[in-house]
């Protein structure tokens, strides 16, 4: 059994060189018109551990919309339907229990936003590595108000809404998911493809649909991601499969993590995400972590974003590309 940890804090250090080496050059696969997106920059990067060995397959995290210091991570298939609040230095402060979820078939992100003053969480189970779901489940739940204490508190929470979605070209595998308050609309991205395929449907309408009737979601396009470059060594095809997306709480930056590469979009005044994200990203190099499939913009700063994987101990980083 692991042993508990509280968070400690390793010095902040620069990332190393080798993270840049790893990921290479970078490099648009469409041969009619390339692109090539600025190179892989390497991040300052704050490490703590999270401690508690609860949170074993960390595959989402958000951060809250109600605290600085708080974040929400969950685990992946097969985990129970519960939240998990951390601080952003790693603390275990918090285990929400997941009230009216059906199963957590495989929770794969989760995304916080605010709309018309209330903070929500929400849940998507949607991976689906063979691709064969017909439907997949969102899980919308009003974000609690937590007190962080020396013990670890117990929280329940009842489901607020339920979306069942289908995509318009068939069944595909995602574990990335944002959302903007302001059109009130979430967006998923899809993992396996060449080109990820961004999707979005709102979360606006009056009555939650059945699950014998589910949603379809709007195709918005393929977005800009590089490919492997020619002396990539790895899994050329997984080099730019999309684990992680995430909207800061401005709604200027979206953010789209790898294995490997974290990239940012940047979006102009009165643009649309698809638009912005089929520009060439701000390509940044991430820790040396094995199955990165978590990431958040800090709150209300888009200069700082929070990582972390499905080792265990789970790391927790923060950085500042």
């Amino acid at each position: 059994m692991l042993s508990f940890l509280r968070p400690a804090l390793r010095h902040t250090i620069t990332a190393s060189l080798m993270w840049l080496a790893a990921c290479g050059s970078s490099s648009n696969g469409d041969t009619d018109s390339p692109v090539e997106p600025p190179p892989p920059g390497i991040p300052t990067l704050t490490e703590y551990t999270i401690d508690t060995d609860l949170i074993n397959e960390s595959s989402g995290l958000a951060r809250s919309q109600r605290r600085d210091d708080l974040l929400w991570t969950l685990n992946d298939s097969g985990g129970a339907t519960s939240l998990y609040g951390i601080t952003t230095e790693g603390r275990h402060v918090v285990t929400l229990d997941v009230r009216g979820a059906l199963a957590n078939l495989d929770w794969e992100d989760l995304a916080s936003y605010t709309h018309d003053g209330v903070a929500y969480l929400l849940i998507g189970d949607m991976g689906d590595n063979s691709a064969f779901r017909p439907v997949t489940t969102f899980y919308r739940i009003v974000e609690p108000e937590v007190t962080i204490g020396d013990a670890v508190q117990s929280l329940s929470v009842t489901v607020d809404r339920i979306y069942t979605q289908a995509y318009p070209d068939g069944p595909r595998d995602a574990e990335s998911l944002a959302v903007d308050g302001r059109d009130h609309m979430a967006y998923v991205l899809s993992k396996r493809d060449a080109q990820p395929m961004l999707y979005r449907f709102p979360l606006d309408s009056l009555l939650p649909l059945p699950i014998a009737l589910p949603g379809i979601m709007e195709a918005l396009g393929p977005i800009e991601i590089p490919r492997a470059p020619a002396d990539f060594s790895g899994n050329v095809d997984a080099f730019n499969w999309t684990t992680a997306m995430d909207f800061d709480d401005a709604g200027t930056m979206a953010y789209v993590g790898t294995p490997l590469n974290g990239y940012w979009y940047q979006r102009q005044a009165d643009e649309d995400w698809i638009s912005a994200m089929q520009r060439a990203p701000r390509a940044f190099a991430l820790p040396p972590y094995s199955q990165i499939e978590a990431g958040t913009f800090a709150r209300t700063d888009a200069a700082t974003l929070y990582i972390t994987s499905e080792n265990l101990p789970a790391p927790l980083a923060r950085l500042r590309p």
